[in-house]
C-alpha cells in the first residue's frame, strides 16, 4: 500500500532532523580534519612553566568556559542568525589580543569553510571567517538548531583541549573522560551565552608568550 502525502511528508521532516543531526555530529567531531590538533591556544605554555597540571585542568576549562568559551558560544549564535559574517569576524578579532590564538581561530576557520564548502554542491561559507563564526554559519545554512549549533562547538573545543593536555602532561584516558564528563553543565551553561564579554589575560598572556618556549609541540 502506497503512502499518504502527510506520511510521506512526515518521513521527509523525519528524515531531514538526522541528517542535520548526523551532519552535526562530523562537523563537531575533534578528529575533523582542520589542524584543531596543532593549537594549544596557550596551554603549552601554561604546562610548561607548571603552572598548569593535572589536578588544576578540570578547575582551569571550567574558568575557560566561563569566559572564553561564553564569548565563542555568544558569537556561534549571531554567526547562526547573521549575514553580516565578515563583520562580526573582524569584531571577534579584535577581542583576541593574543595574536597567536587569533591566527589559529582564523586559521581553524578557513580550513573549515574550504572543508565544508568542498562537500557541498554550492559552496557558501567565506574562507577569512573565525572558527566559531564559520560554524555557526554552517550550522544554520544545514538547519540545525542554533543550540544544538551551539553546544556542538563548545563541545568539541573542550574536548580538543583535554586532548591538548594529554600530549602535555601525564592525563591518563579515563581522567581525561572524567573531566569531559564532569564539565557538562558547564558546557550547557556557556553555550547559552548571547552576552558578548569577555576577560581572560591570563591565558592571553601565555598565548603571547608561547613563542619563546625553546621546544614546542603546538603551533599556538
Amino acid at each position: 500500500m502506497s503512502k499518504a502525502p502527510a506520511q510521506i511528508a512526515g518521513s521527509r521532516t523525519m528524515h531531514m532532523g538526522e541528517i542535520g543531526l548526523l551532519r552535526l555530529l562530523q562537523l563537531a567531531d575533534s578528529a575533523l580534519p582542520i589542524g584543531s590538533a596543532s593549537h594549544s591556544f596557550g596551554l603549552e605554555t601554561l604546562a610548561e612553566e607548571r603552572v598548569l597540571t593535572p589536578p588544576d585542568i578540570e578547575t582551569f576549562l571550567l574558568a575557560y568556559l566561563e569566559e572564553v568559551g561564553a564569548l565563542d558560544a555568544a558569537f556561534v549564535r549571531k554567526a547562526w542568525h547573521s549575514l553580516h559574517l565578515k563583520a562580526l569576524s573582524d569584531e571577534m578579532s579584535a577581542r583576541k589580543l593574543a595574536r597567536d590564538s587569533r591566527d589559529a581561530s582564523l586559521k581553524l576557520g578557513r580550513r573549515f569553510a574550504e572543508l565544508v564548502n568542498a562537500m557541498v554542491e554550492q559552496p557558501f561559507l567565506e574562507n577569512n571567517l573565525h572558527y566559531c563564526i564559520a560554524f555557526g554559519a554552517a550550522g544554520a545554512a544545514f538547519g540545525i538548531p542554533i543550540d544544538a549549533v551551539a553546544l556542538a562547538y563548545l563541545n568539541q573545543s573542550i574536548t580538543g583541549l583535554v586532548s591538548c593536555c594529554q600530549r602535555l602532561m601525564p592525563l591518563g584516558q579515563v581522567a581525561a573522560s572524567r573531566i569531559m564528563w564532569n564539565l557538562k553543565p558547564a558546557i550547557v551553561c556557556a553555550s547559552l551565552s548571547e552576552e558578548v564579554s569577555c576577560f581572560s589575560p591570563f591565558l592571553e598572556l601565555a598565548s603571547m608568550r608561547h613563542q619563546s618556549i625553546e621546544t614546542r609541540l603546538f603551533i599556538s
